[in-house]
């Protein structure tokens, strides 16, 4: 049972993440806000990745 919450936890997190950089894609491309949109896709990666991590290590 222990397996399915940690691949429902990653899944959660990969649509998270891919949700943030659907939004971050928008702030590039209307918004012309680039910067804005980079620091979103970086910020999202390391937060879904030390999530999952500190996940995995935790159970």
């Amino acid at each position: 049972m222990e397996i399915f919450y940690r691949i429902l936890f990653i899944v959660f997190a990969i649509y998270v993440l891919l949700r943030s950089i659907a939004y971050a894609k928008y702030e590039i491309d209307q918004e012309k806000n680039k910067s804005g949109g980079i620091c979103l896709i970086a910020f999202a990666c390391f937060v879904t990745l030390f999530s999952v991590i500190m996940f995995w290590v935790d159970s």
